[in-house]
């Protein structure tokens, strides 16, 4: 689709709250996608994240048996502090 990778960001959202309160974040998140010519991929793709994130589980089980280990790590972060974040994780990581 053109998208340059160093560039783009993906976002899955859940609304939560009020009618009022849901219907105004739906208001704030398509005027951000409209600025910034962004699109709605629909539900089915975070639907497909969820499942994902629900069989690594499974995976990482599995794995453990041939000395296999992964992990993923969901977390919350102000864009100025992902950089450092990923930098803190590797260094946990490695230690």
């Amino acid at each position: 689709m053109g998208f340059d990778p160093n560039k783009m960001v993906l976002a899955t959202i859940l609304f939560e709250g009020s009618a009022n309160e849901v219907d105004m974040q739906i208001k704030v998140i398509n005027a951000l996608t409209k600025k910034h010519k962004g699109f709605k991929a629909g539900p089915e793709n975070g639907e497909r994240g969820y499942f994902l994130t629900f069989m690594i589980g499974y995976i990482r089980d599995f794995g453990f048996k041939y000395n296999f280990i992964a992990e993923s790590f969901e977390t919350s972060v102000p864009w100025k502090d992902v950089s450092k974040l990923c930098i803190a994780v590797n260094k946990r990581i490695a230690n």
